[in-house]
C-alpha cells in the first residue's frame, strides 16, 4: 500500500490516505493523511466479512453502527465522486459497504489474495469431518463476498496476468471491469544495508565458519510455505556436503511441526531454528548466507502472486532458489533471476541446492545482475503507470 501511495504522490499532489497507519513518517510528505482511529479485532473482521458475504449490507449497518458512523464522518469532507482505491481484503469489503450506503460513488479494489482458496486448502488437509464442513462453508461465504465486492467495483487491480485470468474465469462479469496489473513489488523503504557488527555477532552465536556453505529461509511458517520440504531436502544435501548448514527464520502455524521434524533428521545439528526476528535483521542474516531458499509448495496463491520474500531475497545479491510458479515466471521472462525448482518436489529442490554448492561461482556470475535488475525494474516506480494511465 505505502509503495503505491508514495509513488502516486510523486505524480499527483492531491493524494489522500485514510488509514490506521502507526508510523506517519513512512508516508510521503505531500500526502494528506486522515487517521481512522478505529481499532478492530480479528474477531470483528471475521464477523464483518461473514455477515457481508452471507447477508444484505443492511445487516452490517445494524451490527456495526459505530463503525459506519465513524466512516461517514471520516469520508464526509471528501468528494464522493473521487477515485477511491481499497488495498486490503477487509478494506475491499468496506469499499462495497460505503458505496451501498451512498457514502462514496464507486471504488477500485486491489486484489492480492484469495481467501476461498485458503479455506479450500484447509478443508482438504483436515481429517475432521466437522472442520471440513466448517472450512467449506467459509469457502462458500468468501466466494459470495468476492462476487458482491468485486462485481460492484469500478475496476480491479490484479497482482499478475495469471490472477487476472483466474478471477475472470471464476467470475465472468469481471471481464467488463477496468483491469490494472500491479504485482507485489519492491518498496525501497524496506531495502536496508546489513549491519556488519550484527553479522559478526550472529556468525559467532551460530558458529558459522568461513568454510561453511549456508542456506537461509526467512518467512512465514504455514502449510503452503514448504519449510518442511526444505528441511527434508536439506537432509538429502547434508549427506554428501558436510559443510552445508541451514538457518530458518520466522514463525507461524507450522513452527512447532517444523521443530519436531528437525529433531528427526540426521543433519539436525546443522539446522538453526531462529524463530521470529526483527525485519531490520533480515539483510544481516542474508549476508551470512550463500544461498537464499523460498521453498513454497505448489498452491494457487503462489501461482498468482509473487511473494514479497522472493523480492527481498533477490535484492540480497545472493543466489536465490525459488519455485517456478506462473507469477514468478512472468517476472523471470525477460531475464532469469534465480534457480527455479518444481514446487512440492523435494528431490528437485535438493538437486537445486546441491547444484548451488557445486556450481556456486558460475551461478554467482550468472545471477550477478539480479539485484540491480530487481531494484531498477521490479519496483512501483516502474509499474505505477499501469495504474494512472487508464
Amino acid at each position: 500500500m505505502l509503495g503505491i501511495v508514495n509513488e502516486l504522490a510523486k505524480i499527483h499532489d492531491d493524494i489522500t490516505l485514510i488509514s490506521n497507519i502507526k508510523d506517519p513518517s513512512k508516508v510521503a510528505q505531500n500526502v494528506k493523511l486522515i487517521p481512522v482511529h478505529f481499532e478492530t479485532t480479528r474477531q470483528d473482521k471475521r464477523k464483518f466479512q461473514f455477515l457481508l458475504g452471507a447477508f444484505d449490507y443492511k445487516k452490517l449497518n445494524r451490527s456495526f453502527p459505530e463503525l459506519l458512523e465513524k466512516l461517514k464522518w471520516t469520508f464526509q469532507p471528501l468528494d464522493r465522486h473521487s477515485q477511491f482505491i481499497f488495498f486490503e481484503y477487509l478494506d475491499n469489503s468496506i469499499g462495497y459497504w460505503l458505496k451501498k450506503n451512498g457514502i462514496i460513488e464507486g471504488y477500485i479494489n486491489d486484489v492480492h489474495g484469495i481467501a476461498s482458496n485458503e479455506f479450500d486448502f484447509q478443508a482438504k488437509k483436515t481429517q475432521s469431518f466437522a472442520a471440513k464442513l466448517q472450512f467449506l462453508l467459509k469457502k462458500k461465504i468468501s466466494q459470495k463476498l468476492d462476487k458482491k465486492v468485486f462485481g460492484n467495483a469500478k475496476g480491479i487491480i490484479y497482482a499478475s496476468q495469471a490472477m487476472d485470468d483466474y478471477f475472470k474465469k471464476l467470475y465472468p462479469d469481471l471481464k467488463n471491469k477496468k483491469n490494472y496489473h500491479l504485482p507485489y513489488l519492491l518498496n525501497y523503504q524496506n531495502v536496508k544495508p546489513f549491519d556488519p557488527e550484527l553479522v559478526e555477532k550472529l556468525r559467532k552465536e551460530l558458529g558459522i565458519e568461513a568454510s561453511d556453505f549456508v542456506f537461509l529461509f526467512a518467512g512465514a511458517y504455514k502449510e503452503t510455505g514448504g519449510i518442511q520440504d526444505l528441511i527434508r531436502a536439506f537432509d538429502k544435501v547434508a549427506v554428501t556436503h558436510p559443510q552445508a548448514k541451514l538457518i530458518l527464520i520466522g514463525d507461524g502455524p507450522t513452527f512447532e511441526e517444523c521443530k519436531i521434524l528437525i529433531h528427526s533428521q540426521k543433519a539436525a545439528s546443522r539446522i538453526y531454528l531462529q524463530g521470529r526476528q526483527p525485519y531490520d535483521y533480515l539483510s544481516s542474516y542474508q549476508e551470512l548466507a550463500d544461498v537464499l531458499v523460498c521453498p513454497d509448495r505448489q498452491n494457487l496463491f503462489s501461482d498468482l502472486i509473487v511473494h514479497v520474500k522472493y523480492l527481498d531475497a533477490l535484492v540480497s545479491g545472493k543466489i536465490v532458489i525459488n519455485g517456478s510458479f506462473k507469477s514468478v515466471m512472468e517476472i523471470n521472462e525477460d531475464k532469469p533471476l534465480s534457480l527455479l525448482f518444481k514446487p512440492s518436489d523435494i528431490n528437485d529442490l535438493a538437486e537445486k541446492m546441491k547444484e548451488s554448492i557445486a556450481h556456486y561461482e558460475d551461478l554467482s556470475e550468472k545471477f550477478k545482475d539480479a539485484k540491480d535488475y530487481t531494484l531498477e525494474n521490479l519496483n512501483y516506480t516502474k509499474y505505477i503507470s499501469n495504474l494512472v494511465e487508464k
